[in-house]
């Protein structure tokens, strides 16, 4: 094809009939209100921000415990400049809500079949890098590629159309003798006696990783024995050994050995001769040394079967290569003839490739509801209407994790905000940047081939494989880095997400504070390594990007971590504030709710309302919340490391070494006690009379900071959450020992115990309604 059309490669005639477009949207049902929303907390924000400045920061004239250098209004004032950054964050994530549209479901059967000349041009290559995952991970991202339901394309078979390359970093045989064992797997369930008991099974799918999901979770290493069907007993002998070289894969070495096998109804001297029977004809088919040693660029090669994909085991020249980056590095390697530059690359003629991480499991609609979005219909939807390729660089999809943690997820893994709110508010305009797994990008965009069809870069040079063309392998993050470089150079994004719908599962998710630390911290790291090696020129001010929003964006998504800082300073004030008895600001509570109050409320509103758009549960919503404050520090943290890695003129893949500790996390959930301590300290100095707004102040603000840190220290901890009985103690108890406190601390230092007799006396007959509440409800 054309370096520098945007055609596509003339096909046979199409079907007369009415055609979908792909790029065919609606704004979704809600976006007048949200924008409306939206401009009354732009405008409640400024009428806040000035009644904050005017009227209670000038009139504090105190100091710190005395000390005229350690002035409160000091104090006031950097609150102030850390709610201005929080404010400005949250105007920023509004613009990532105003471009809501609902796209239209079509999938690349329906193009196919009005367009032959589309199922010819969607070549795909599906890339599933791994760097010492698991063995069982493997297999079922394997599993996942494998099973892809593909299109027709005239005469040409799915091994010519679709490639899925195995990328192993670690050369381990283990690898590629599981991926032998699901490319058979893949054979055994194309044939038609097991397809109809698949079938007859209610399997989700008729293919290998249907007939492993039955046989795993459906029963079917017993039903087996209903069909007495020797392909299917083939399969399942070859499903047991991949479980078990899944969880021993330095055992006997060779995944055809089929022994020590349960024991069912053939007797063992005979049922140990048809494995070994099972055993010699794959390891003949597919031709696998027993003593195969995988030396560097090995390549092996699984095409036997025309109605699978070509399947490719490749272990490159240089792994971990670039360090900073290798990820996209290996996938580099696939795309670029790099360790045989007189050679076809590995993707032959692939025009779009796909990114699945070892973690992740794609589901077999994935290819059919993804490739769509990169063509669009010129002309009307009738039969003269005619497809051709769009301007998108890549489409993007959101990652799902199984049902099991969807009630608690206190890692927050299901970022729920980015997934379901924040890239719709972006797909209406193309501006949705990649996160890497379920991904798919244009082969021509990748190699140096910009929006309108010139090329910017030279993709047969070697030294620009990393830099300007391929996945971007300067920085951590080379997903948002490619994203950004692809919309510099005018193309744009699209984003496939409907309810209900799962297009890929994550099999091996974060669950322990550690993992989920390291793993965002490598992100920050990344994003800030955009912010000091490519500058704001690159992320903002050049290029070609299709919209100042998308200009926009990409400032954010180069900068956001900097509202870390004012979000760790939230989490603080509490405890400077009980510690010092010193409010960063001079007023009373009603008149700060006067002002705060719609400000807050219409802040909330639009990602409350947006979460609407796929049903998401409120409570996803919240706890990606609690993640965020949780971890303000770990993106502190990547600030300070990556500038002191830049003053120090040290190399910027030495990120990879650093590391987040989890302290600062328990430090200041266990601040937020000592601050409350701290103001019953005040009250007992100064009685509660005087003291009481402060102490409802530092009381409210410590109890939200707890709130937002429960949910990681709880999982650290091992705790659970209170049963509503356990809730009635708690509050019962707490009430009753601050009743006391306050009582007992006021009376040390104020003489006239009626006010604070009176004060105990309210709060205790709010403690006996509050106890009749909690009886009724129980």
């Amino acid at each position: 094809m054309d370096e520098r059309s945007l055609v596509l490669e003339d096909g046979i005639a199409p079907q007369e009939t009415r055609r979908p477009d792909p790029q065919a949207t609606k704004p979704m049902s809600s976006h007048v209100l949200i924008r409306i929303v939206i401009i009354s907390n732009i405008i409640f924000s400024l009428i806040y921000l000035y009644w904050r400045v005017t009227s209670t920061i000038m009139s504090i004239d105190t100091y710190f415990y005395g000390l005229t250098f350690l002035p409160v209004r000091a104090w006031g004032w950097t609150f102030y400049a850390v709610e201005i950054c929080l404010i400005f964050g949250i105007w920023i994530g509004h613009s990532q809500r105003l471009f809501a549209v609902s796209r239209t479901v079509v999938t690349m059967d329906q193009l196919a079949l009005t367009d032959v000349s589309v199922a010819y041009n969607a070549r795909v290559s599906i890339f599933l890098p791994t760097a010492g995952e698991r063995l069982d991970i493997v297999m079922l991202a394997l599993l996942g590629c494998i099973s892809q339901r593909m299109w027709a394309c005239g005469k040409r078979t799915k091994s010519e159309v679709l490639k899925v390359l195995v990328l192993d970093e670690k050369r381990r045989k283990g690898v590629l003798q599981m991926a032998a064992a699901v490319y058979a797997l893949g054979t055994l369930a194309r044939i038609p006696s097991i397809v109809n008991i698949l079938r007859a099974e209610n399997a989700v799918s008729p293919d290998a990783k249907g007939l492993f999901d039955w046989w795993k979770n459906g029963g079917g290493h017993t039903r087996r024995h209903l069909y007495n069907d020797s392909h299917l007993n083939q399969a399942c002998h070859l499903m047991e050994y991949m479980q078990k070289l899944a969880t021993n894969e330095d055992g006997d070495g060779n995944i055809f050995s089929l022994t020590d096998m349960p024991e069912d109804i053939r007797l063992p001297d005979e049922k140990r001769k048809v494995i070994q029977k099972i055993a010699a004809t794959m390891l003949q088919v597919l031709s696998i040394p027993p003593d195969l040693k995988i030396t560097a660029a090995y390549i092996h090669k699984f095409s036997s079967n025309p109605t699978l994909p070509t399947l490719i085991y490749y272990s490159r020249r240089d792994p971990g290569t670039p360090r900073v980056s290798p990820k996209a590095g290996n996938m580099n390697s696939a795309i670029f003839p790099i360790d045989y530059p007189d050679s076809e690359p590995l993707i032959g003629d692939s025009t779009i490739v796909a990114v699945n991480d070892c973690r992740h499991q794609l589901q077999p609609n994935f290819l059919q509801r993804t490739v769509p979005y990169f063509f669009k219909l010129q002309g009307n939807h009738g039969e003269s209407g005619q497809y051709t390729w769009d301007k998108v660089a890549f489409v993007q999809t959101p990652q799902r994790f199984p049902a099991e943690i969807s009630k608690d997820d206190p890692l927050g893994n299901h970022a729920a905000v980015q997934y379901d709110v924040i890239n719709h508010g972006k797909d209406g305009i193309g501006a949705v940047s990649s996160s890497g797994h379920g991904s798919l990008w244009r082969v021509e965009a990748l190699k140096g081939i910009d929006a309108e069809g010139k090329r910017y870069a030279n993709a047969s040079e070697r030294s620009q494989v990393g830099a300007t063309i391929g996945f971007r392998s300067e920085m951590l993050v080379e997903d948002t880095h490619t994203s950004i470089d692809m919309f510099r150079h005018g193309w744009t994004s699209r984003y496939v997400n409907e309810p209900g719908e799962h297009l890929s599962m994550c099999t091996h998710q974060p669950d322990s504070i550690q993992w989920r630390i390291k793993q965002v911290l490598r992100w920050h790291q990344g994003a800030v390594q955009l912010l000091f090696y490519k500058g704001i020129t690159y992320t903002s001010l050049g290029g070609q990007f299709p919209t100042i929003w998308h200009r926009i964006y990409a400032f954010d998504q180069a900068t956001y971590y900097l509202q870390a800082i004012p979000g760790y300073i939230l989490l603080l004030m509490p405890i400077i504030y009980g510690l010092t008895g010193k409010s960063p600001f001079d007023t009373q509570v009603a008149d700060f709710f006067l002002f705060f109050t719609p400000f807050m409320i219409t802040a909330m509103l639009p990602t409350l309302i947006s979460g609407n758009w796929r049903g998401v549960d409120s409570d996803k919503l919240q706890r990606d919340e609690q993640v965020w404050l949780s971890t303000t520090y770990v993106q502190i943290y990547a600030f300070f490391s990556m500038l002191t890695t830049s003053l120090c003129c040290q190399k910027h893949e030495n990120a990879w070494a650093v590391k987040a500790p989890t302290w600062p996390l328990f430090a200041v959930f266990i601040g937020e006690f000592i601050g409350i301590g701290g103001a019953l300290f005040w009250v007992g100095k100064y009685t509660f009379e005087d003291w009481s707004q402060n102490l409802l102040s530092v009381l409210g603000s410590a109890m939200l900071a707890l709130f937002a840190l429960w949910p990681m220290v709880a999982l650290q901890m091992g705790w659970k959450m209170p049963s509503a009985y356990h809730m009635k103690v708690i509050a019962w108890t707490v009430l009753g020992i601050l009743i006391v406190v306050i009582d007992f601390l006021g009376n040390l230092n104020y003489v006239d115990e009626q006010p604070v007799s009176a004060v105990s006396y309210g709060l205790a007959q709010m403690s006996v309604r509050y106890q009749q509440f909690i009886s009724i409800g129980s």
